[in-house]
């Protein structure tokens, strides 16, 4: 094994390729000029005539080249893509580094036989993930950074799928593919190659019992990685590619990472019994980094000493938190009537968080119930299934239909928990599952019940939903990421396709306890402070994003706003959606009522053929004085466009 060891380097342009080819690296991964995630710096993505230089050099050192198509894909672009993908396989390229599985669609309906990477972005966390990319034609995953190296070992124990994980450079402090912070406050995707860095920008914390301090800190600061001790933990764990951060590093910095890291991999191959990373070469990274080290999650959850917070070596980004603008009665559009003149029987979907909720929406008529097992300490409860299968019993067959929803985060530690709920879906009620990673899917897909994704997924297009579809799903939920034109578009597909309408939305999902980080507190000593406190960050503008912690310490950190797609509901029937869902797991029982009530009049009324009421959206603005906004769906609709 120690002879088929990968050290996998960035490269930005022409020299730097040469650069840190000759400076050791036995393959390189760089972007072409469109569909990768450094959309915000073209002049590092390479041109076509560049790529085809690229793969001949790399090609003639007998080193390989991946090819960056990691971004979340629209449905409008997808004829450009396939055009570019065959261009890259007649290049042959040695693999594509992915993050929307409906690249593996384009490839498997084409005929294109590139070997496909797993990219971060994907947010592969467990085992199930990997086996099924693996059984999909994936040859490789690239893990998070969020896995200790007792579970990235188990994921190689498991599985036969190559692993790659990233060993230095810069580090988002959100779970992989789940930070929308940058879409909802810029309108410029991370999951589309255009972060503005919020995270990278100050915050002051309130709402805590215990005090803390009022100053503006970098609170999602997240310090470097660094793993150059750590090579040989890796190795054992079942690491076989090293990757190094930094498509938009110069190429002197990139020499000598890349001739450390070279170097040490040497020595183990060479005597592994009496290898020791050297003291001077870890020095030499630390003096030419901007940032301080950290290890990652490879040995403990993030937390305080992982994090920048003073900003003392935190560089400077031009970007900065804009004053938001709240949907209001001017935003109510009326639909021409012979645009719409055909009912649609689009159905109402509901998420509840407790038992309580459950039993309300029981009462309500509507067609669908969401439970998520996403459980949040502030509201201090917590399902317990086995309270819930009388009530799941008594609605065998019946109206509403009910669905559990697995957690938006699985990782190779939570995964037993994905086991135990389908042993005792076996013998309860329950009409399906809302899934929201590849690894829960793939545990839980059954001719018994009913799968449907949840936005964890992100899908946005036809292709991602196919891939899916042939995993067993029978509903998808489509991306908070998508505007009114592109919603339309992906709608004209005839996908069975739900839309969230109405709800909180997750801008960020990070393991690191903010509480604990501003109290400067250790996750060892918990002062149980989330049970209490309504805690939030507070940007430039005053702006508060709440913070939520779930029963596994997991932070989620939400968007000033709520998103409600209210007036656009009309379109919403006409254009072909399945179901609209009411996010509702946060809303006190008698708020939650009045919502769903509000939405299932204008349900019934597009139903009928009516137009929907202007009255229930003025109602949704009293009920939510803290502002609502259409997020990425509304920012760019056009009346001539969305009709």
């Amino acid at each position: 094994m120690l002879h088929d060891l990968e050290l996998l380097a960035p490269a930005g342009s022409m020299d730097v390729l040469r650069t840190v080819a000759e400076a050791g690296a036995d393959a390189v991964y760089l972007g072409g000029k469109r569909f990768n995630m450094r959309m915000l710096r073209p002049e590092f993505n390479f041109s076509d005539e560049e790529l085809a230089r690229a793969v001949k050099y790399l090609h003639q050192e007998q080193k390989k080249i991946y090819v960056t198509v990691n971004n979340l894909y629209f449905q409008s672009e997808l004829a450009e893509l396939k055009d570019y993908l065959c261009r890259l396989a007649d290049l042959q390229v040695d693999a594509f580094i992915v993050q929307d599985p409906g690249v593996a669609e384009i490839c498997r309906e084409n005929g294109l036989n590139i070997p496909l990477h797993a990219s971060v972005q994907m947010g592969i966390n467990n085992v199930q993930s990997a086996l099924l990319l693996e059984k999909n034609g994936f040859s490789r995953v690239i893990l998070t950074r969020h896995l200790s190296l007792q579970e990235i070992e188990a994921i190689h124990r498991e599985s036969n799928i190559g692993i790659e994980h990233f060993i230095h450079g810069e580090m988002c402090i959100s779970h992989c593919g789940q930070c929308l912070l940058s879409s909802l406050m810029s309108q410029e995707s991370s999951n589309r190659g255009r972060c503005r860095k919020p995270c990278r920008w100050t915050y002051r914390m309130s709402g805590l019992e215990q005090g803390g301090s009022d100053e503006p800190q970098y609170y999602l600061a997240q310090k470097d990685l660094c793993l150059y001790p750590y090579l040989q933990q890796l190795i054992t764990a079942g690491v076989s590619s090293f990757k190094i951060e930094g498509r938009m590093r110069s190429r002197e910095q990139l020499a000598m990472i890349i001739g450390s890291y070279r170097r040490a991999l040497d020595r183990l191959r060479d005597d592994p019994d009496n290898y020791q990373p050297l003291a001077q070469e870890l020095k030499t990274l630390e003096e030419n980094s901007i940032r301080e080290f950290c290890s990652g999650s490879l040995f403990k959850v993030t937390d305080k000493g992982d994090i920048g917070l003073d900003g003392r070596r935190e560089p400077a980004w031009n970007t900065s938190a804009r004053k938001l603008t709240a949907l209001g009665e001017m935003d109510f559009l009326t639909p021409a009537v012979e645009k719409l003149s055909s009912p649609a029987r689009t159905e109402l979907t509901v998420t509840v968080a407790d038992l309580d909720g459950l039993q309300k929406m029981l009462m309500q008529e509507v067609d669908n119930i969401i439970i998520t097992l996403d459980s949040m300490r502030q509201h201090q409860h917590k399902i317990e299934l086995e309270k819930l299968k009388p009530i799941l019993d008594a609605h065998r067959e019946g109206q509403p239909k009910i669905f559990l929803e697995t957690p938006r985060i699985v990782t190779q530690k939570d995964i037993k928990a994905v086991y135990r709920l389908k042993e005792w879906a076996d013998s309860s009620g329950v009409d399906g599952f809302v899934v929201n990673d590849l690894g829960s899917l793939n545990i839980l897909k059954s001719e018994r019940w009913s799968l449907w994704t949840g936005s964890g997924l992100n899908v946005a297009n036809s292709k991602s939903a196919s891939f899916l579809q042939n995993q067993g799903v029978e509903r998808i939920t489509v991306s908070l990421e998508i505007s009114a034109e592109e919603m339309k578009t992906l709608l004209a597909q005839q996908l069975p396709a739900e839309i969230i309408v109405q709800g909180p939305m997750t801008a960020m999902i990070t393991d690191l306890c903010l509480i604990q980080t501003a109290l400067d507190g250790s996750p060892d000593d918990c002062s149980q402070e989330c049970m209490q406190a309504h805690p939030a960050l507070l940007d430039e503008h005053g702006q508060a994003y709440k913070i939520f912690t779930d029963y596994r310490c997991r932070n989620y950190i939400y968007y000033p706003q709520e998103r409600c797609l209210y007036p656009y509901l009309q379109w919403l029937a006409a254009w072909g959606a399945k179901s609209v869902r009411i996010e509702g797991q946060h809303y006190p029982p008698k708020l939650l009522t009045r919502v769903v009530y509000i939405y299932k009049q204008a349900v019934q009324e597009s139903r009928a053929g009516l137009r929907i009421n202007k009255e229930g959206f003025e109602r949704l603005l009293q009920l939510f004085p803290n502002g609502l906004t259409g997020g990425r769906f509304s920012c760019q609709h056009d009346i001539k466009v969305i009709e």
